[in-house]
């Protein structure tokens, strides 16, 4: 590959050991053991630049048609910082779950027929680049999730952790048994509610605010905080939301896809709006510094954080509320405006007086992410780290009671 044709360029490698352990009706149906080693290059000619994913640096010699191209208004630019720099944070106990599963097998049982999955990897990501930096970051991630079904009823939960610790999995297999457990059909019109969204429902949301406030969605006119400018009440005061890829929480990374140092980077605090997630091009757009979020075009978000709040989790459930302990088929009909439906699943109860009443089966959230972050009216205080397939953006979150909520049968 004839790299210093472009300047600058950048090569990140990302290899990974992973053990994937699958559950159905409460039997290891499989364990598996991979291995992937993948690669994304950047090459920049000029104001013209591709960016490949491949398996093989052998793959990129179809980079001579960047001649080809177009000139791009915004263009990815990486730090002019060299030397070398190496962090690891491996946890010896998710190294050695890798090595030998047995050692979790006997924790995983149920009251019910349960199912999902237990993952752990160690991720290894090294970035080059054209002004001699050479990064390497070695980490471990230890996540998964639980679904107990009985009968007709169901109840889900999820964690995530950089260390190994087998508690979380018997607190997520019992969180899953809890909200199967609660059983009786109730019915309920469609209209405005007061609703307690489990972490679970925190995590898959709060995820699409994140990227709303990527610099590009801004840019661009997709996020409804195109139109917000810095300083201006976004939320509720009670709500905050905070990129730290400075804490233990998984995807926390020490430097960006430019080589830029990752910080914390408040998003909203108590309602108001602090700053977008930049990276070096996007920031110069907007007349601000990068966060250190790149993303090589779209900055992004790493690990998410919603502070807690001053209520214990059992008291947001006191009153009259409907409370949603997963959802999934989250669609934005208009990201301008943040609108989107979502569909509740497993334990979507009402309550009343503090009492389950029953489940109220399958129904959707229809509202716009501005007034759902708008209309918290309570944080719990217990929080809960959460990473899965339909939340795969890691963060830590409490349960969360927003009022005036729309509601409808799916």
């Amino acid at each position: 590959m004839e790299q210093s044709r472009f300047k600058p360029y950048a090569i990140q490698e990302i290899s990974s050991q992973t053990l994937i352990i699958k559950v159905v009706e409460s039997k290891i149906e499989t364990i598996q053991r991979l291995h992937d080693r993948s690669y994304n290059v950047l090459l920049r000619k000029g104001n013209k630049f591709i960016i490949s994913r491949v398996t093989s640096l052998d793959e990129v010699n179809t980079f001579n048609l960047i001649d080809e191209l177009p000139e791009s208004r915004i263009v990815p630019t990486l730090a002019e910082r060299s030397g070398d720099y190496e962090f690891s944070k491996v946890d010896n106990g998710i190294v050695k779950l890798i090595e030998d599963s047995s050692i979790l097998l006997p924790i995983i049982h149920s009251r019910y027929p349960l199912y999902g999955t237990v993952t752990a990897t160690l991720i290894t990501k090294t970035l080059e680049t054209t002004y001699g930096f050479k990064g390497k970051e070695k980490r471990t991630w230890f996540q998964g999730y639980f679904r107990a079904k009985n009968g007709n009823y169901s109840g889900q939960w999820a964690f995530a952790s950089s260390v190994y610790d087998e508690r979380k999995v018997r607190q997520a297999i019992e969180r899953a048994e809890d909200y199967a457990s609660i059983t009786g059909n109730a019915e309920i019109n469609d209209g405005n509610y007061d609703v307690v969204l489990s972490p679970l429902v925190m995590a898959n949301l709060m995820a699409s605010v994140a990227y709303s406030a990527s610099g590009y969605s801004i840019l661009t006119g997709n996020s409804f905080l195109s139109s917000k400018k810095v300083g201006e009440d976004v939320g509720s005061e009670k709500f905050s939301l905070i990129d730290n890829p400075k804490n233990d929480e998984l995807n926390s990374w020490e430097f960006d896809d430019e080589a830029v140092p990752t910080r914390r980077t408040v998003i909203i605090d108590k309602g108001k709006y602090v700053s977008p997630i930049l990276n070096i091009e996007v920031g110069r757009a907007l007349n601000m510094e990068t966060t250190g979020n790149a993303g090589w075009v779209y900055p992004r978000p790493w690990t998410l954080e919603v502070p807690q709040g001053e209520t214990s989790e059992s008291s947001l459930l006191d009153g009259n509320v409907i409370l949603f302990n997963n959802n999934w088929y989250t669609r934005f009909q208009n990201r301008a405006e943040g609108q989107f439906s979502t569909v509740g699943r497993d334990a979507v109860t009402l309550i009343k007086n503090g009492k389950p009443v029953g489940v109220v089966g399958r129904v959707r959230i229809a509202d716009k992410l501005g007034n759902i972050i708008s209309n918290v009216q309570a944080l719990s205080k217990e929080r809960y780290s959460i990473a899965w397939w339909d939340a795969p953006l890691p963060g830590i979150y409490p349960f969360a009671l927003v009022s005036n909520v729309r509601v409808s049968k799916a």
